[in-house]
């Protein structure tokens, strides 16, 4: 009768090579968590500077006919969305009286300060507002 079975020396040879290709792989799963993440983030400031574009859209050009352009007030500042406090936003007017030029950039804030730091990336959309009065 012949035995059946794996040899220790079958066994050690089968364990080496799967040792040799799963630690390289374990290695690659953090870097694509990371790199998920980062995609995440960037999609979802991306969707939230949007927001803030279209409800300052909604602010300069109110619902009258003659689209209510403020020439007067900027709306440049700064803050947090209530509904992601972890997402800051910082907003530049230049003020200008028959074009306004506006600037909305978004940012996942890492260290929780406020403040965009160079490590932190960014979503940053411009337009322009004419007043057709």
């Amino acid at each position: 009768m012949k035995n059946r079975g794996f040899t220790f020396l079958e066994l050690l040879a089968a364990m080496t090579i799967l040792t040799v290709a799963l630690v390289p792989m374990m290695r690659i799963m953090p870097e694509g968590f990371k790199s998920s993440r980062m995609i995440e983030r960037w999609t979802k400031a991306a969707f939230l500077a949007q927001n803030k574009m279209g409800q300052l859209r909604s602010q300069i050009l109110g619902n009258d006919s003659d689209y209510g352009f403020d020439k007067t007030d900027g709306y440049a500042g700064s803050g947090n969305f209530t509904t992601d406090p972890a997402y800051y936003y910082t907003v530049s007017d230049d003020e200008g009286s028959g074009i306004k030029e506006l600037s909305v950039t978004v940012w996942f804030d890492e260290d929780g300060d406020g403040i965009q730091d160079l490590s932190e990336q960014s979503v940053r959309i411009d337009t322009k507002i004419a007043d057709r009065g």
